[in-house]
């Protein structure tokens, strides 16, 4: 395997070089601000959710640990293009470690956020048939996006355009896209069967669930596919945007979707507590809050679940300080 670099065009124009720097430095800059978000998002579910399963815990931090990663090599490349090579043509049309921070990492981050939802929507529904097909999924985009690393390495310039690294980059962004739509589509009619199912705060917990679930699968296939669209059609460096913060956007839903059991209301006190209780009512040891805000969405705990879509709900309501809070443990929402 031979590691080459084609040489940049002879007649490079000031739109050029606007058209390839910038968007790399815009992508640069929003990677960075993604990053502080799920720094945020990690310090909050270390606070909250102290007695989580040891494996969502370290699902959590080597999903950070390799956004940090990325981000790292990211800025690696963007000193060479912006400080080492500053006015070189060269410099700038040199992709560095473009091979490991875009394809890499990105589609390894993609493929752990993806197996854990296919491993949820299993909980939820037994259905192995959609959860394998997500997992295939997974691993057909993670297949494409070593192969995307591979012919990046090979040949690590930004005029490169193989036909097979176009097929690998297809094959890499069309088959995230895919499972995310899979995933989104998956939980809303899921979780629009479990709607009919319940009343009152619980309906609406379950509709904020609905939108978080739309959003957060929306954001992720849109941005895949804006990144195929920009690589095949446009001969600049556009594409890089959406391809840089890809991975900070599938490592941010994670987490939404893991301290979204997190229900905070400000009292007097400012106390936080989960859910009502049984009958409907709250419980604030004589002092009056105002109306309950959740984080993001409230994820009850649930008992059971019918293969048909049924769900009995078994929540707790009493206050807690913030010093006495309890998790409510992922696994609770998929327990039968």
């Amino acid at each position: 395997m031979v590691h080459v670099i084609t040489p940049p065009p002879t007649d490079v124009s000031r739109n050029d070089i606007i058209w390839l720097a910038g968007p790399r430095l815009i992508g640069i800059l929003f990677n960075w601000s993604l990053l502080g978000v799920l720094t945020t998002q990690v310090y909050i579910y270390y606070l909250n959710f102290p007695k989580d399963l040891k494996w969502h815990k370290v699902l959590v931090y080597i999903v950070y640990l390799l956004d940090w990663a990325q981000t790292c090599s990211a800025s690696y490349d963007a000193f060479h293009w912006f400080v080492y090579g500053w006015g070189s043509i060269d410099a700038l049309y040199d992709l560095y470690s473009t091979f490991l921070n875009v394809p890499i990492l990105s589609s390894v981050i993609a493929a752990i956020v993806q197996a854990f939802f296919a491993w949820r929507i299993w909980r939820l529904t037994q259905s192995r048939i959609i959860s394998i097909l997500i997992v295939l999924l997974a691993l057909l985009q993670l297949g494409g996006g070593i192969a995307v690393g591979i012919f990046v390495w090979r040949d690590s310039s930004e005029v490169a355009r193989s036909d097979g690294l176009v097929s690998a980059v297809g094959v890499r962004l069309a088959g995230s896209a895919l499972a995310d739509t899979v995933i989104a589509i998956s939980m809303t009619y899921f979780l629009l069967r479990s709607k009919s199912q319940v009343m009152g705060h619980m309906n609406n917990v379950v509709t904020r669930l609905i939108r978080l679930t739309i959003e957060t699968g929306t954001m992720t296939a849109i941005a895949a596919i804006v990144d195929l669209v920009f690589f095949l059609k446009a001969t600049n460096g556009l594409h890089q945007v959406s391809g840089v913060i890809l991975c900070k956007l599938y490592s941010n839903s994670l987490l939404v979707l893991f301290n979204n059991r997190m229900i905070v209301t400000s009292s007097k006190k400012d106390q936080t507590h989960f859910l009502s209780n049984s009958s409907g009512t709250n419980t604030s040891n004589g002092e009056s809050s105002r109306e309950l805000e959740t984080f993001k969405a409230a994820v009850p705990r649930v008992s059971t679940l019918d293969l048909d879509g049924g769900i009995s709900v078994s929540t707790k309501g009493e206050w807690r300080s913030r010093s006495q809070i309890e998790a409510i443990p992922l696994d609770d929402f998929t327990r039968h």
